[in-house]
Parts: C-alpha cells; sequence; structure tokens
C-alpha cells in the first residue's frame, strides 16, 4: 500500500489540539485507507463529528497521541483501572461495575492473558493452526463416519452421507451466531467475577484488543473441548450412524468461520464482493454496533432473529 509521506513510520493527524500518529492503525481503520490519507497533517475533529464517528473510535484514537496516553488532558483513561504490565484475566474481576464499559473500549496493543507462561501459550494461536489441526480431523470424521453409516444402512450411495455433512455445515452456522450472541456477549453482572471471567477469556478480549493477530481464531485445546461437548450433546439426540458425520460437517463449518474472521480483519476484500460487505458488516458489530450483527461467516440468522445491522451507503469504495 503506498503512504502520501516519506517516512515511512509516520501519519500525523490532530485533534483537539494533539498530534496523533496513527500509521500503525491505517490498515486497520474500518473506513479504508483512502478515507484517512487526504487528512495527513490535518485537523480532523469536524471531519469525526460529520461521519459520526463511535465512542469506541474516539477512545480507541487516544491509542496514538503523540508522547503516550499519559499526555492527554481528560482524567478519564479507562485505562488507568488496569495495569497494562501485567496479566490481565486476574485484573478483569476487580473492575466491577467499569468491566463492560472497559471491553468495549478498543485499543490497539498486545494482550497478556495469563501469568503463567504455559496458559499463556494456549491462548495464543496463529491463523494456520486451525486448518493445520482440524481439517485432518475432519477427514477421518468423514472416513469413518461414513463406514459406520454404511455398515448400518447397508447402503454405498455417496450421496446419503454428503447430505450429513451438509446438515452439520448448516448446523454449525446456527452454533455460530448462537455462541456469539448468548455466550460471547453475555452481559455479567458487575458484582459476579467469576461471570467477568468466563466473559473477558472467551470473548471480552478480543473486543478489547481486536487488532491482536494472535487472538483473531480460537485456540485448538478449548476448542477440542467445545467439540467433545458438542458431541455429548448430540450423541443424546443423533443415531450413531449420523453423529461423526454431523460432526464433521459442524468442524468443516467451524474452521471455514474461523479462517472467514481472521480475514475479516486482516483481509483486504474487493468491492462488491461477498467479504467486502462481511467485513465492513463485521466492522460495525465491533465498533459501533456491538449488541447486534452477530453473523461471521454469514448474517442469515441475524435476519432470522432481528439482529441485522444496517449499513450506510458509501460515497466511494473502502480501500483497506
Amino acid at each position: 500500500m503506498k503512504r502520501t509521506n516519506k517516512n515511512n513510520e509516520d501519519f500525523k493527524v490532530k485533534y483537539r489540539n494533539d498530534t496523533y500518529n496513527i500509521f500503525s492503525f491505517l490498515n486497520n481503520h474500518p473506513g479504508g485507507v483512502n478515507y484517512v490519507r487526504p487528512y495527513e497533517n490535518k485537523d480532523i475533529d469536524q471531519r469525526m463529528k460529520n461521519t459520526n464517528h463511535s465512542d469506541a473510535a474516539y477512545y480507541l484514537l487516544k491509542e496514538y497521541v503523540q508522547g503516550g496516553r499519559k499526555n492527554l488532558k481528560e482524567n478519564d483513561d479507562l485505562e488507568t483501572l488496569v495495569d497494562w504490565n501485567k496479566a490481565m484475566l486476574p485484573q478483569v474481576g476487580k473492575l466491577g461495575e467499569h468491566y463492560k464499559k472497559w471491553v468495549l473500549s478498543p485499543v490497539d496493543r498486545h494482550l497478556r492473558l495469563f501469568e503463567n507462561p504455559i496458559l499463556e501459550n494456549l491462548t495464543i494461536t496463529p491463523w494456520y493452526i486451525v486448518p493445520l489441526i482440524w481439517i485432518p480431523v475432519t477427514f477421518l470424521f468423514v472416513l469413518y463416519g461414513t463406514k459406520n453409516y454404511y455398515s448400518h444402512t447397508k447402503g454405498s450411495s455417496i450421496l446419503e452421507p454428503a447430505v450429513c455433512v451438509a446438515l452439520g455445515l448448516i448446523l454449525w452456522t446456527l452454533i455460530e451466531y448462537s455462541l456469539h450472541r448468548w455466550v460471547f456477549h453475555m452481559e455479567p453482572s458487575g458484582r459476579s467475577q467469576i461471570l467477568i471471567y468466563m466473559h473477558f477469556a472467551i470473548h471480552g478480549l478480543h473486543h478489547k484488543v481486536p487488532f491482536d493477530s494472535r487472538r483473531l481464531v480460537f485456540p485448538p485445546f478449548p476448542a477440542a473441548i467445545l467439540t467433545f461437548l458438542i458431541y455429548k450433546l448430540l450423541s443424546f439426540i443423533t443415531p450413531d450412524h449420523f453423529l461423526l458425520l454431523l460432526l464433521a460437517g459442524g468442524l468443516l463449518g467451524y474452521v471455514v468461520y474461523d479462517m472467514i474472521h481472521f480475514y475479516l480483519h486482516y483481509g483486504s476484500p474487493s468491492e462488491n464482493s461477498y467479504f467486502y460487505f462481511m467485513k465492513r458488516y463485521h466492522n460495525q458489530h465491533h465498533f459501533v454496533h456491538s449488541d447486534i450483527g452477530f453473523g461471521i461467516s454469514s448474517m442469515l440468522w441475524d435476519k432470522v432473529f432481528g439482529t441485522v445491522i444496517s449499513l450506510k451507503k458509501l460515497a466511494y469504495t473502502i480501500k483497506w
């Protein structure tokens, strides 16, 4: 991506008499770099008002003030409530009633979840680990599931196992929506430290540090636990010869979902493409409407349950 300045580490703007170097934010800006580029070395106060930037956007801007957040004139910085030099999980329970506002106020940093290095490493996952682990597992489920299906039904057609896998894939889209809406976005009471710990560990941290690429996909260890729990639940209501095939479809859906989620944060989809729309949609969920727009791979269930985000028509194409 070409910059308008010669210094590869500077892209400064002015806001309320302070200078902000937003170079590291350019590729992450929800509105695209082309919306920002004309304002290099200019005042953005009126522009941000005219475009109705969210509270989250104004809060995130503080990350880039020249000299650091400590130089800001206002004294309402929520980051003074925690110590970023220490593991964050043990601290969030003490935030109490401040937790919801703090966790929905994004910052551009890496976050340490656990002090213990083994536990911490289990929570950090490069994107390629997900398909590397789960695609072979999915293949094995299809292989053994198909054999099990044939042994029960005495059939030989590939169509019926394929339909079972497809049903599992469709079922995953509902699980994806349900987990994101009712589990990941539960609202823990400020008086319940345990619920705050749980919420932050499974999803709150992603809203707090949305640009931390190490935390954009679901780590394999908790994913394995979740897979086992779903398997046990389905085993009570699903015939044995369907179970592995349904689970294979669900795992395939999960892999697709996680890869789409990573791409929506770090990819540069072309105009009028499906992912261009979904990237705009997901950015709105992160920075404007955290209480709706729960679909990641699609907005199907948002339409069904009435939680769709309505995207505004733009004057010109976003370039990420």
